[in-house]
């Protein structure tokens, strides 16, 4: 079972990413939690095929919560989305295992695509 895992604290971004996976996606179920701490908490009893986190939650940067997913699990792909991209993030994202960037202004479903790539998916 392909399994997508949601982290930010903004309600309406994480439903709309689930009704785009939800959608013909090819992933199964979509796991959800609105802060870092709740993350981890939740990894500990599923593996996720995909992490999709925010760059800012309310209790952790995502580029720690990034570090600390892929410190338990290394091959895990992570999807970013933030609001103020930049180069800089990007870089120091793939630095702490992000495997990419996206804009949150942009079109997500493009985040879609991109995670089927990266699980295989086709």
């Amino acid at each position: 079972m392909r399994t997508v895992f949601i982290v930010g604290d903004d309600n309406t971004s994480r439903k709309q990413l689930r009704t785009l996976f939800d959608n013909g996606s090819g992933f199964d179920a979509c796991v959800e939690a609105q802060t870092g701490v709740e993350a981890l908490d939740k990894a500990k009893s599923f593996s996720p095929n995909l992490v999709i986190l925010d760059f800012l939650l309310p209790d952790m940067s995502g580029l720690e919560l990034a570090e600390k997913l892929k410190a338990n699990t290394l091959e895990l792909p992570i999807l970013m989305l933030t609001t103020d991209y930049s180069m800089n993030i990007e870089k120091t994202a793939f630095s702490c295992g992000v495997s990419a960037v996206f804009s949150k202004l942009g079109d997500l479903r493009t985040v879609v695509a991109n995670a089927r790539a990266v699980c295989g998916i086709k």
